[in-house]
């Protein structure tokens, strides 16, 4: 099959040998599958993230050279495994990126043993299957694992309805982010350097949209009642933590969502003196998946907006490249037949 494979830090595409379905597994055709940040971190720090994995014995830890990436996939059943029932050929479905195998559970995406889904066909574990509904879009049905991951974030934020809530960084997450506070009766200040994304943060519906290139955010913050009670951190780069704190209301919370992929600094004493909550989140759980695709596929998420872009897969290495430009919010790889 053809697929996009990460090489070192160089991005080709080729042939690769097609996966093949063991038992509980079905082979899935991909049909879209969208370009997530963490990809981006991936393919720039692929060895820093390999080491710092084996250090922590996380899901990286076995990740070798040759990957197949992309975890944010609706495919459509083409064959399955043995003991595998209840599937037939043809039903589009979505998953949690994970496979379970051999040695327990392996990451889909970031490893050259369990390629990914920026590929023509990828392998998926029967028992995490969910079925799309007709009515949902290829390229929504995509962004369902980024839609759990907002949502994840809200939750374990236990933001209470009626509060306030600044979201820094219009990208995927943070937009995602941003509807679902909203969803949760929450008023929203969202906050990026780029005015495409800051015109997107307007489009999902946030009460307050801020130019941090040029703005003083605190201050405008003033027109949001004053500092927020709590900030979601969605940038990940070195710096924003600190703002993030700075900007939060004393005995406010900082949830930690963005990935900052190099060492950064904080000062604690600012910390300690306004008396912060950080807290930093991971993923999803299972219900929260199914919730994500439910929201998307009945409108209570409205997701379009975020979809700037979609690409086939010879397009996708130049499209990680164009990704270093702003203008573009969630770009789209999808495939022939994709609807």
């Amino acid at each position: 099959m053809r697929a996009m494979v990460l090489r070192g830090s160089r991005l080709h595409v080729e042939e690769v040998p097609a996966p093949e379905p063991g038992p509980g597994q079905v082979l899935a055709r991909v049909r879209a599958c969208g370009i997530c940040g963490s990809d981006l971190h991936y393919a720039r720090y692929a060895e820093s993230l390999r080491a710092a994995s084996r250090a922590e014995r996380g899901i990286l830890a076995g990740a070798g050279d040759g990957v197949v990436m992309g975890h944010e996939f609706v495919a459509e059943v083409a064959s399955v495994g043995e003991g595998v029932s209840g599937w037939q050929p043809g039903e589009r479905v979505v998953s949690i990126p994970v496979l379970a195998g051999e040695g327990g559970r392996h990451s889909i995406g970031y490893s050259a043993e369990y390629p990914g889904a920026y590929g023509e066909q990828v392998v998926l574990s029967a028992a995490l299957l969910l079925r799309v509904p007709a009515s949902l879009p290829d390229a929504l049905a995509a962004l369902t694992e980024p839609c759990a991951v907002a949502l994840h974030a809200v939750r374990e934020a236990k933001v209470e309805r009626g509060g306030r809530a600044l979201v820094m960084g219009a990208g995927p997450i943070g937009l995602l982010t941003a509807l679902w506070l909203k969803r949760e009766g929450i008023s929203v200040a969202v906050s990026d350097p780029a005015g495409p994304r800051r015109r997107l943060a307007e489009r999902v519906g946030a009460d307050l949209v801020l130019d941090s290139a040029s703005e003083d955010l605190g201050g405008r913050l003033v027109d949001f009642g004053g500092p927020p009670s709590i900030v979601f951190e969605c940038v990940g780069v070195q710096g924003t933590l600190q703002e993030a704190m700075t900007l939060v209301a004393p005995r406010g919370r900082v949830v930690v969502v963005g990935v900052c992929m190099v060492e950064d600094r904080i000062r604690p004493l600012l910390a300690i003196n306004k008396h912060l909550t950080l807290q930093f989140v991971l993923g999803y759980n299972a219900d929260e998946f199914a919730e994500a695709l439910g929201a998307l596929a009945s409108g209570a998420v409205d997701a379009a907006p975020l979809v700037t872009r979609t690409v086939s897969l010879d397009e996708l290495p130049a499209a990680f490249e164009a990704l270093s430009d702003p203008s573009d919010c969630k770009v789209v790889l999808t495939f022939p037949g994709a609807r």
